[in-house]
């Protein structure tokens, strides 16, 4: 399955490869493999040395986490929501800090995480697509950033609420460890952020070809229920207002990606003719191969034994 998937990437790195015509020679798939080893080396190495920074400022970032203790009403500055966690092992506060700096490296190196991800889908772009490819980052960003922001200040005090009500609500204490806070809260928001990163994803997979304007038009009504799935899923409180405030944005997102699924498939086919026509006739053939003995579907070559 993954080689299905990591074939489809590679072919589709061939298609937008600069001056690529019906004569280039594929590239080796061991050369595409390089590509991705090269990529999240440049990943891994991003995200080490902006753990490396953001853990002297683990104390701060501490903070930043504590907050949305206050904006739950559970403490009345930071201080006091402080006191509000206890530690469980011994390790704790030191994983505490490990735990921040890792969530606080991928929002900060963010951008540059996107650049190296854009830069292997996307090799050998063409002058004038390079011109789109940095607003197309700073978009990326500012959504998973706006996601994060977004979770931080509406939603997880809502979550805190929520799950302290329902404790109270079976006669339960309600008590957070250090470690299980801190884990509970950078996974929210990081989801949150990737959540928001709809757009990207989904146009990412058009200019794979995984996905297209045709499929996502007659398929619109099973990604509303994915995506309110998804909502539900990834939302701790169960009341609808909540699950609105997720799904909502992320269904205008997805309205936005069908427009632009359109404008791209149109400016695809014009950009690289040689390719789509290769596709269609892929596709004829397949449609051949699968109609029975003797019936010549449109577009078949080979009209009176098809199989």
């Amino acid at each position: 399955m993954w080689q299905g998937i990591l074939n489809k990437v590679f072919k589709a790195r061939e298609k937008v490869a600069m001056n690529l015509t019906a004569e280039d020679e594929e590239k080796p798939f061991l050369d595409h493999l390089e590509d991705l080893r090269t990529m999240l080396m440049r990943m891994a190495m991003t995200l080490l040395v902006s753990a490396f920074v953001a853990f002297g400022f683990y104390g701060k970032l501490f903070n930043i986490l504590l907050y949305p203790l206050v904006l739950a009403g559970f403490a009345p500055d930071i201080d006091a929501g402080r006191k509000l966690l206890i530690n469980l092992d011994i390790a704790g506060p030191f994983m505490m800090a490990v735990n921040v700096s890792l969530i606080a490296a991928v929002i900060a190196s963010f951008p540059l995480l996107l650049i190296f991800l854009l830069q292997f889908i996307l090799p050998g772009l063409k002058s004038t697509e390079k011109k789109l490819l940095f607003p197309a980052i700073a978009i990326g960003t500012g959504l998973f950033l706006g996601g994060c922001s977004f979770a931080y200040w509406q939603v997880l005090p809502r979550a805190l609420i929520f799950f302290s009500e329902f404790a109270a609500s079976v006669g339960a204490t309600q008590t957070w460890s250090l470690d299980n806070y801190i884990t509970f809260t950078t996974r929210f928001i990081l989801v949150f952020g990737i959540a928001f990163e709809l757009p990207v994803i989904v146009m990412a997979l058009v200019k794979l070809d995984i996905l297209n304007f045709r499929i996502m038009k007659s398929t619109w009504r099973y990604a509303l229920i994915a995506i309110m799935i998804f909502a539900a899923i990834i939302t701790p409180t169960p009341d609808i207002l909540t699950l609105l405030l997720m799904s909502g944005p992320l269904y205008v997102l997805y309205g936005i990606c069908v427009v632009l699924a359109y404008f791209m498939d149109k400016k695809d086919k014009e950009a690289y003719p040689e390719y789509h026509a290769q596709l269609a006739k892929d596709e004829a053939e397949h449609r051949c191969r699968r109609r029975p003995r003797g019936r010549r579907p449109d577009g078949c070559s080979r009209p009176a034994r098809c199989r």
